[in-house]
């Protein structure tokens, strides 16, 4: 499941069903995309996609669990192959969510994005993709907060490729938003009108604290939470009832007055 939680007290009526306008256009420029990205990379050397995508398991085997620690994303080839494995399907998955956002708030743009947990800058390609499909507005200013600094040759590279700026931060969502790791978003913060979640709850816990706070120095911004660990969907077709850290991220914005949506994938996911 895809989330987005919004300010108000309207509950969702619908749980899914859009999308469709953004996912032919990703699907159309993703193969050329990827081609380019992997370009001139480790991948292009003999039996460089096989030692990425082993360097990648055994790093994505300590995320899973919570117990990774910043130099396991210091080797390049681990973090190409998490661009193989990963970045493609998340692409899709944050056109998804940002369609349905799209529309369920009736808004032409956003602004100022920022992807937590962005690394491989997949959901803020998405964005720039469904930005330049609307043509709402300006284009939003982009950025990656991650917790380390490896990511940023990927993020520059997938930035120029696409031909907008993406900014990088580092920062830490396990500690309080004004903890001196998050200095950066803290003074970023009241430009913010969208933050995007990205696979960062279920790897370094859902800090409800880091989140209220940043979701009121934002003014209520649209958060967008896209995350795994949910069980597979019912034999009948009906999604089963969220768990993990999605499920903590609905009990902690209900409380709030904030407006939920679940959006499924085709899958019931």
């Amino acid at each position: 499941p895809k989330w987005f939680l919004l300010p108000g007290s309207e509950r969702c009526r619908c749980c899914a069903g859009l999308g469709h306008a953004v996912q032919p256009s990703l699907e159309v420029v993703l193969p050329r995309f990827l081609q380019r990205l992997y370009a001139g990379t480790c991948l292009d050397e003999v039996g460089g996609r096989k030692r990425a995508a082993e360097k990648c398991a055994a790093m994505q085997a300590r995320m899973r669990k919570g117990t990774q620690v910043p130099n396991d994303f210091f080797d390049e080839e681990a973090l190409w192959g998490y661009v193989v494995a990963k970045w493609s399907n998340r692409a899709r998955l944050a056109g998804l969510a940002l369609e349905v956002a799209f529309a369920r708030i009736h808004r032409p743009c956003f602004h100022c994005a920022v992807a937590l947990g962005g690394g491989p800058a997949a959901e803020l390609f998405a964005m720039a993709v469904l930005s330049n499909l609307r043509a709402a507005g300006p284009p939003p200013r982009l950025v990656v907060g991650e917790w380390v600094d490896s990511w940023r040759g990927i993020v520059d590279r997938v930035a120029q490729l696409q031909g907008s700026p993406i900014e990088y931060l580092q920062c830490d969502v396990t500690q309080e938003l004004g903890a001196e790791a998050n200095a950066g978003l803290l003074d970023l913060a009241p430009e913010i009108d969208l933050v995007v979640l990205s696979f960062v709850l279920l790897e370094s816990g859902c800090n409800c604290k880091f989140l209220r706070a940043l979701w009121e120095v934002t003014g209520h911004a649209v958060f967008v939470a896209l995350d795994a660990g949910q069980p597979k969907v019912h034999a009948d077709g009906q999604p089963r009832p969220l768990a993990g850290s999605l499920r903590t991220l609905f009990d902690f914005a209900v409380p709030l007055g904030a407006t939920v949506h679940r959006v499924d994938d085709a899958k019931g996911r």
